[in-house]
């Protein structure tokens, strides 16, 4: 039963409901996971989802709490691996009528305004309240944070009164020295049901009651209990799924863990085991010395021969095979299988792909599997080197040519200025063919400023292939990289009609959730193609059709995905920019007025479809706030002098003239110094609605 914590069970839901976010911070066995598990307990039905995900394990390193919260929520949300684990989530939360709640604890690092934003998923707006449960101090971020502080002595005395009568002056004095620790409290009232009296324990009770009070708990547990707790103090600090401790001890597994449970050392939350940090620090203190290495061994056979069926016990057995894969005394063979079960999970594998390429340095198919993940991580030296000693090595052509295009295209992404290594692997891998690697080929003639080459050969490559369902995935391959050449080139008008086309084909041939679609719309979305509003525009035509088809595409992934997603509501905003340059001005002010606070919500200012959409609710409503907000986005993503910033700076100046005409003209003379052409007669001005 839970006792106490009334105010701060308030906060908590005051903080979650005014701000979407709140921080729990507090010492261990103070109580901060179960408030929250209180929380839950008494609001659940008020939110449309919970979501709780554990960090225990992970490093201090940001990326590596992100990671592993994506792979926590990737396991709960059934999905297999994708490249954006934290949208998709983002997704799901928006699309809900109602709030969800995100449960992020053992947060290992200190929080700061950056990680704060990430681990709270911007993307998914409104919808989500996100609970940060942390042992660390939070001084200095701006968010709303109850510390679960010590125990007041009347609400310890009542815990303790639970468990054994006594007089108020007993139960004052010995809470008195237990000094308000909830787990302290918790374990004296332990003692107190088996017979200790009052007075011998508030006596025995020193200036470290919970290492006292966890030691006495020891002592009584019995050895299948002390088995399982010494596996969770020299493995990884991540929850023990239920699957995973019966492949170890058996028939005894249930009953160990409902031992530790009532010992209060370990707590079943959601289907799963965790050990609290302090009783296993304690079993590696106090319990007797056991043959370690042994044990180990025993835990990760378990660990290998998991079938890793359920998602959510696939990623806890995971993060346990990785930290035994960390142990210098398990055998080679026995590391090098629990480096491949991780890799095997998917999340969070790129440390186990160096090891391997470490310990595995003559296997070919090893060195260019990490070769890919670590280009992809963006580790380009290393993945680079790593192709370069597969490529030799390869037997097989199939896996030389893969290495070989691997090293290719990294010598590529570090854009070394001398290109002859690179330009002879082009040549071998050129006469040995392939569409894929064609395609590769001509990304190099782009990254290199060769612009003309890459949309000619793309061009022609395309025409090659001709349509058809086979050739149809090179075919829309090949013209999204024809996109970024056309770009690159400046070439604006025919990458939007292109990536709108590309769109198109995906959903006629039902592909509406293939990656490509994703990717098109990215781009679609992205800096390079904001609609020159200040410019006077042709091919109205052209204009008039592509607005057709984005409205066509926006009521398609609206009927598949929900008004609210991401992708509807980038269509909703390039089809708004596409009225506008057709002449449909009024029209493109509905549709925004249609869609503004969801974009405000899903997008956070410094995205570039964000920035594009203020932009846009400027020029239609004249609202200096709106200007505001795109020239800080696109100043903070751009820079300062980006045309894009100094369009949103030019519209800032003019709305603010009524206002304030010294700041309007500190604005508009920096624009005038950047970009004198903006100035240009004829221009349609924002005017105030």
């Amino acid at each position: 039963m839970f006792i106490g914590r009334g105010a701060e069970l308030r906060a908590l839901h005051t903080a979650l409901t005014e701000s979407r976010v709140c921080l729990l911070a507090g010492p261990p066995g103070a109580g901060k996971t179960a408030l929250a598990t209180e929380y839950v307990t008494r609001s659940g039905n008020g939110y449309r989802g919970i979501w709780r995900v554990s960090l225990a394990g992970s490093s201090a390193d940001p990326d590596e709490m992100v990671a592993m919260l994506a792979a926590g929520l990737r396991a709960q949300m059934g999905v297999g691996e994708i490249a954006d684990v934290l949208g998709e989530f983002a997704e799901r939360v928006a699309a809900e009528t109602g709030p969800s709640l995100l449960i992020v604890d053992d947060i290992p690092g200190v929080i700061d305004e950056d990680l704060l934003g990430r681990l709270t998923v911007p993307g998914a707006g409104r919808r989500l309240r996100t609970t940060l449960v942390t042992n660390r101090d939070v001084a200095g971020v701006a968010a709303p944070t109850v510390d679960i502080g010590p125990l007041g002595v009347t609400e310890s005395a009542e815990i303790l009164h639970g468990h054994r009568d006594g007089t108020a002056e007993e139960a004052a004095d010995l809470a008195e020295r237990l000094g308000g620790h909830a787990l302290s409290v918790r374990l004296a009232g332990l003692a107190l049901r088996d017979g200790s009296g009052y007075l011998k324990l508030t006596e025995r009770i020193d200036g470290h009651p919970v290492a006292l009070l966890l030691r006495s708990r020891l002592d009584a547990l019995s050895e299948p209990a002390c088995r399982l707790l010494r596996v969770a103090a020299l493995t990884s600090p991540a929850a023990l799924p239920p699957g995973l401790i019966r492949l170890f001890m058996g028939g005894a597994a249930e009953e160990a863990a409902d031992e530790l449970a009532r010992h209060l050392l370990a707590t079943r939350v959601d289907g799963v085991w965790y050990v609290h940090s302090l009783a296993r620090d304690a079993a590696r203190r106090y319990l007797p010395p056991i043959d370690w290495t042994r044990l180990a061994r025993q835990f990760a056979d378990a660990v290998l021969d998991h079938p890793w069926s359920d998602p959510i016990e696939s990623f806890l057995v995971a993060r346990h095979a990785a930290r035994l894969a960390g142990r210098p005394d398990l055998p080679g063979a026995v590391v090098g299988r629990l480096h491949r079960r991780v890799i095997g999970h998917g999340a969070m594998a790129l440390p186990h792909h160096r090891e391997l390429a470490e310990s595995d340095f003559d296997d070919p198919a090893v060195l260019t599997e990490a070769a890919d993940r670590l280009r992809a991580a963006g580790e380009l030296a290393e993945a680079g080197d790593c192709a370069d000693r597969a490529v030799p090595l390869a037997n097989d052509p199939g896996l030389r040519h893969r290495a070989r295009l691997l090293l290719a295209e990294t010598l590529e992404d570090l854009g070394e200025e001398d290109t002859t290594r690179a330009d002879a692997l082009w040549t071998i891998l050129t006469a040995e063919g392939g569409t894929g690697t064609t395609i590769a080929h001509l990304r190099s003639r782009r990254l290199r400023g060769d612009h003309e080459a890459a949309r000619t050969g793309l061009a022609a490559l395309i025409d090659r292939l001709g349509p058809g369902t086979a050739v149809f995935p090179q075919v829309q391959t090949a013209q999204l990289e024809l996109t970024r050449a056309e770009i690159a080139a400046g070439l604006d008008a025919a990458a939007r009609r292109r990536l709108v086309r590309v769109i198109a084909d995906y959903l006629s041939w039902h592909q509406d959730d293939h990656p490509g679609v994703a990717e098109a719309v990215g781009m679609l979305a992205g800096a390079e193609l904001a609609l020159p509003l200040t410019e006077p525009k042709i091919d109205r035509a052209v204009w008039e059709e592509t607005a057709r088809e984005l409205r066509r595409l926006r009521g398609r992934f609206t009927r598949a995905h929900g008004p609210r997603h991401t992708l509807t509501l980038t269509l909703a905003v390039v089809h708004a920019e596409a009225l506008v340059a057709w002449g449909r001005s009024d029209e493109a002010r509905q549709e925004l007025a249609a869609v503004r606070e969801d974009v405000r919500d899903r997008f956070v200012r410094s995205r570039p479809i964000r920035f594009r959409a203020e932009l846009l609710f400027g020029w239609a409503t004249g609202a200096d706030e709106h200007f505001e907000d795109a020239y800080q986005g696109a100043r903070e993503t751009l820079g300062e002098i980006h045309p894009q910033t100094l369009r949103a700076e030019l519209g800032l100046g003019v709305a603010l003239k009524p206002v304030n005409r010294s700041r309007a003209a500190r604005h508009i003379l920096h624009v005038l110094r950047h970009a004198p052409g903006m100035f240009l007669p004829g221009q349609n001005w924002p005017r105030k609605a």
